[in-house]
């Protein structure tokens, strides 16, 4: 038994004392993986590197950007962190500088993971500067502790020194990157996920970047291409469940329930971004018939994935993507207007329109 007043700096090392060849996680980690593998055949483009199939799908962060905050209460929504995407940073409120610096952050993880092949502490320590730029690092004082926001009970002290911390984290790191076991890979990341919740090494953003390391490790072990993947979605629905397993692997050695949850949890978000892919999928092809049909002048599938990439975007962000000169653009959005392809709105407070492929954010709205 622990005293969870205390610091746990007797958290132990990994990997855990548990059996992951038990016959019912092996159960989930099939179904996992099934799902999983149906998410990366949808997510490889073969004709796109990856970081330009980064680019392209970075809309999709958005989502899980706004649930994994939303997991710290941090409330805002999809459609608030797109529009802010092309705002000045000084109008912005706080919930939406979060969201966008979230995915930032897992766009900067990815790159890093592509480039490198692995993540280290001082990865880490990036992703989480991106976050929470203003308290950065890793956490000197003494008196952290977690509590449940309503009753002020503490449920954890974490472990203090920065010494035992960076321990910790090089323990981390190393399983981390190892090479894993095609059955182990799910269990592994419902263990590192716990791990770097209960070292919590920041003074802010341990939650946030502790779930974004579970779509990056997929990606590290090869299983998906790119961190597309609501985890924080399935994690936000059943919050109270996730506290509680949680804290009883703490308690009461519990890993096989805990593992199990994270294993479903990427088991139904995996289908459920197969599905918005699949949306988004099917209303690409909407919008290159016409365009093909109508506007052939205009069509390259660089325009297309431009529309597709971007929620709100302006008449200068087109024409410098497009490559196309100030003249052209106002052309090519009139007519694409003409299609219903795209819609203008004035932006407030601006003397400029902003544009939108209504299909696109009707998908991605809902996310």
């Amino acid at each position: 038994m622990i005293d969870l007043n205390k610091p746990y700096n007797k958290l132990p090392t990994l990997p855990p004392i548990v059996d992951l060849k038990d016959q019912e996680l092996l159960l989930s980690t099939i179904e996992a993986s099934d799902a999983i593998s149906q998410l990366k055949t949808m997510l490889t483009m073969s004709s796109r590197t990856i970081l330009n199939t980064l680019d392209l799908l970075s809309p999709l962060f958005v989502p899980e950007a706004v649930s994994s905050s939303g997991v710290e209460n941090i409330i805002t929504t999809n459609d608030s962190v797109y529009y802010a995407k092309i705002q000045e940073e000084r109008e912005l409120n706080p919930a939406e500088k979060e969201a966008l610096n979230y995915t930032r952050a897992l766009m900067e993880g990815a790159s890093k993971i592509t480039r490198n092949g692995i993540l280290t502490t001082n990865d880490y320590l990036t992703l989480q500067k991106i976050i929470e730029p203003t308290r950065a690092g890793i956490r000197k004082f003494s008196g952290t502790q977690l509590r449940n926001p309503v009753t002020n009970v503490v449920y954890y002290t974490p472990p203090v020194g920065e010494d035992r911390i960076r321990d910790l984290l090089h323990n981390f790191e190393k399983y981390f990157n190892e090479e894993t076991p095609m059955h182990e890979v799910f269990a592994r990341m419902a263990i590192l996920h716990y791990q770097f919740e209960a070292i919590h090494p920041f003074g802010d953003g341990n939650g946030r970047t502790g779930r974004m390391l579970m779509p990056l490790y997929l990606m590290k072990q090869s299983r998906l291409p790119v961190p597309v993947l609501f985890i924080s979605h399935y994690i936000l629905d059943h919050r109270d469940d996730y506290y509680k397993k949680i804290s009883n692997v703490t308690t009461k050695g519990k890993w096989k329930e805990w593992i199990l949850y994270i294993t479903e949890a990427t088991t139904v978000q995996a289908k459920y971004t197969c599905a918005i892919l699949e949306k988004i999928r099917s209303a690409i092809s909407s919008v290159k018939q016409p365009i093909k049909d109508n506007l052939s002048y205009l069509y390259s599938t660089e325009l297309v994935d431009y529309l597709f990439s971007n929620v709100y975007f302006t008449q200068k962000d087109f024409e410098k993507a497009v490559g196309i000169s100030p003249m052209t653009a106002r052309k090519y959005l009139t007519d694409l207007e003409k299609e219903k392809i795209v819609v203008k709105h004035k932006q407030t407070k601006r003397n400029r329109y902003i544009y939108i492929t209504p299909k696109y954010i009707k998908i991605l709205k809902q996310a």
